[in-house]
């Protein structure tokens, strides 16, 4: 409880550090548009099925590639040694330090190595530790720690930096990027010189050959492991891979991610200690290069996770460090806040519980808005959300949330609650919108009030009959989009049933912990697909689509009859090619929301904006990559601080479009978008995409007779197809 409040506090502090935003700010902007640009430019989708595929093969043989890459190692002249805990791996690097008589010791950024606290280790036993990587050095100088996986200083503007860097210096450093690194390469040059081991990392271990594979732009792991006559390499158990050629597709997939390039400056395949045989083919080490290599191999965790058939995704992750430029919350409150403490973001969550333990993974578990964005980004395919998602029913609802979750689990308690509120909601409503409600996430806007309007009975119809799956917010908040889409079925021929037995999709419950409502939840629902045995179920929310067709198969083995039916209504109408007889009287502009799950786990960002334009409307121009609207269901509420900082950075781009009307997919984005927008001195309409087809149909008149399921109209005209 208390650590869950210290981490409210600090997401309170980190939104309203100014400095803290601007760096971020001006990192995920950079990053992304070089992400954005490259990505185009190769085969990215392909770089990532390969990339897959190979840490998929490896994983489950990481003893065997172990046991070859030690032997090979050894034959090329390093020495291996394994530690199965931090302290282990520490005791081993302090002895080669000892015997060494080693008094400065450089290293290369290694995140490894702030797992096992290594710095304050080697300085407790009297050594002298200097990190060469810019960004660790300005960090370990700031008495700070790393806030992201490959750009350790990420938090910090670069006047704050030049502020550090003038405070060790003892002389004003501007704040100018060229300068600092100027400064960055003079001072570091002695202590390249004068250490007497070096330290790094390693991206990946080829075992064909015991070769360290280290990836780097800045040049300075080349010479911590090139100029001291000691190279340490500290190495973790899911780094191995077969080939050099498996290392070499993964280099090319681990640098897009990271840094938006085809390739680093500098990519350093380490085969033992240096080397020469030019005298008499005699082979003699120590040359230009270090006369030892050692290597630490350390597991703390990890080979027994391989083992674990619902967590081992997690030890695909090549530490690209994408995910969190991506992720909306670590955009908003930094790795500082968001993430363990030492791996930051939503993956450094799960490495907390993989290297420390399940518990230590608790505080920051409700950060996750869960829009997959960092799912859709990774070049290795890691669930990051779906794995965070099982610890937090490994964890367990809290009291609080399991009585709302059993709102949701029952359908007669929803509806009698549902009854209850609709009735004291008057208290607060005004112009069909609640006021100044006495709760923190309410602030500043105008809530939509509940209207649980009874379905309407299902009208006959000789077409194929279309199960609609409506979800709790259409069904409690916007019937009328229910009824939009119900009124456009209909127009084209389809009969559409909407029963009342079907019950919540389960996604609140899911980000609730309560695993056991979910599945309750998720066979209540295949019970009434089974009874109405639908030729189609559309839905109308992304999420609860992902739910339907991506999570009840692992449930239920029933689901899988139902998965090739289940069609978003957007993308549905689109491929059908039904379009209303007539178009969107002149070009009207329109802002097109995207909710994350359907631009993540559905992809089907392309099906509104084609729907939109056919029924005669402009696009307004819009930020890209298209910014998350806060609402995120249960996350909003539980975290109200950054689900209104992200709606602030997104209702000001709708503003700046000056469209009239937003289009969205999602009943959660529509509930923020009506909320947010309907203060505005000229509010903006918010519709459902199908609120605006229903509108269109309506100005058309009567609908002509049409057989859907053989594509044609009475006039025996072709109705476009593109399934």
């Amino acid at each position: 409880m208390f650590s869950r409040l210290r981490t409210r506090r600090r997401v309170k502090k980190a939104l309203k550090d100014v400095n803290l935003q601007i760096a971020l700010g001006r990192a995920s902007s950079q990053h992304n548009n070089k992400y954005l640009q490259i990505s185009r430019e190769i085969p990215w989708e392909e770089y990532k099925q390969q990339g897959r595929a190979i840490r998929e093969k490896n994983i489950g043989r990481l003893p065997e590639l172990i046991e070859r890459f030690t032997r090979e190692a050894e034959k090329a002249g390093a020495r291996v040694h394994r530690a199965s805990a931090p302290q282990d791996a520490i005791d081993t690097i302090v002895r080669i330090a000892r015997e060494r008589k080693a008094r400065l010791i450089v290293k290369s950024k290694s995140m490894v190595s702030e797992e096992i606290g290594l710095n304050d280790a080697l300085e407790k036993v009297g050594l002298q530790v200097v990190e060469t990587d810019l960004g660790e050095w300005i960090i370990q100088l700031a008495g700070d720690r790393p806030s992201h996986i490959t750009a350790p200083a990420l938090h910090l503007t670069k006047e704050k930096i030049a502020e550090v860097l003038s405070r060790h210096l003892g002389r004003p450093v501007p704040a100018d990027a060229r300068e600092i690194v100027r400064i960055a390469r003079e001072e570091m040059r002695k202590h390249f010189i004068q250490a007497d081991i070096g330290v790094s990392g390693a991206n990946f271990a080829v075992a064909e050959s015991g070769t360290l594979v280290i990836v780097s732009n800045e040049g300075n792991v080349r010479l911590a492991t090139t100029l001291p006559p000691v190279h340490i390499a500290l190495v973790t158990a899911e780094k191995f891979v077969e080939t050099l050629e498996e290392a070499t597709l993964l280099i090319k997939t681990l640098t897009v991610a990271s840094s938006g390039k085809k390739l680093t400056s500098y990519v350093s395949f380490i085969t033992g200690p240096s080397s020469t045989t030019d005298i008499e083919k005699e082979n003699v080490v120590g040359v230009h290069g270090p006369q030892e290599v050692h290597i630490v191999i350390l597991d703390n965790g990890r080979l027994a996770l391989a083992d674990n058939k619902d967590f081992k995704d997690l030890l695909y992750c090549l530490k690209c460090g994408g995910c969190m430029l991506v992720c909306p919350v670590f955009q908003s409150v930094g790795g500082h806040v968001f993430g363990g403490p030492v791996y930051p973001g939503g993956i450094g969550t799960l490495l907390t519980a993989m290297t420390r333990s399940l518990r230590e993974s608790y505080p920051t578990l409700d950060l996750c808005a869960d829009c997959k964005r960092c799912e859709e980004f990774c070049p290795v395919g890691i669930p990051t959300g779906d794995l965070l998602l099982r610890i937090k029913e490994a964890q367990g609802p809290r009291l609080w949330e399991r009585g709302m979750s059993a709102l949701f689990r029952s359908k007669a308690l929803a509806e009698r609650g549902a009854g209850v509120l609709a009735v004291l909601q008057k208290i607060w409503q005004k112009d069909g919108y609640l006021r100044r409600l006495p709760l923190v996430w309410t602030r500043g806007k105008r809530i939509p009030v509940l209207k649980p309007r009874k379905n309407r009975p299902e009208e006959p119809a000789a077409g194929p009959k279309v199960y609609l799956f409506q979800g709790c917010l259409v069904k409690y908040f916007f019937p009328e989009v229910r009824e939009s889409v119900v009124k456009s079925l209909a127009y084209f021929g389809y009969r559409v049933a909407v029963p009342p037995e079907q019950v919540c999709c389960g996604a609140p419950s899911q980000h609730l912990g309560d695993g056991k409502a979910v599945l309750a939840l998720a066979k209540k629902n295949l019970e009434s697909f089974a009874e109405e045995d639908p030729d189609v179920i559309i839905t109308v929310c992304p999420t609860g689509h992902a739910l339907l067709k991506n999570l009840y198969p692992r449930l239920d083995p029933r689901a899988s009859r139902f998965t090739g039916k289940i069609q978003d209504f957007t993308a549905f109408m689109t491929s059908k090619g039904h379009l209303p007889p007539t178009k969107a009287a002149g070009k009207k502009n329109v802002y097109y929301h995207y909710p994350c799950h359907y631009l993540t786990e559905l992809r089907l960002g392309d099906k509104p904006p084609q729907l939109l334009r056919s029924l005669g409307f402009d696009l307004a121009e819009q930020k890209e990559p298209p910014a998350c609207c806060g609402f995120c269901g249960v996350f909003s509420v539980k975290n109200p601080q950054i689900a209104a900082h992200l709606w602030k950075n997104k209702k000001k781009d709708i503003l700046k479009s000056r469209a009239p009307l937003v289009a969205t997919d999602c009943p959660g984005c529509l509930f923020q978008l009506r909320s947010g927008l309907e203060t505005e001195d000229k509010p903006v309409r918010s519709h459902h995409t199908a609120e605006i087809f229903a509108e269109l149909l309506e100005q058309a008149g009567p609908p002509q007779k049409t057989d859907s399921r053989l594509g044609r109209d009475c006039q025996g005209k072709d109705i476009k197809e593109n399934q």
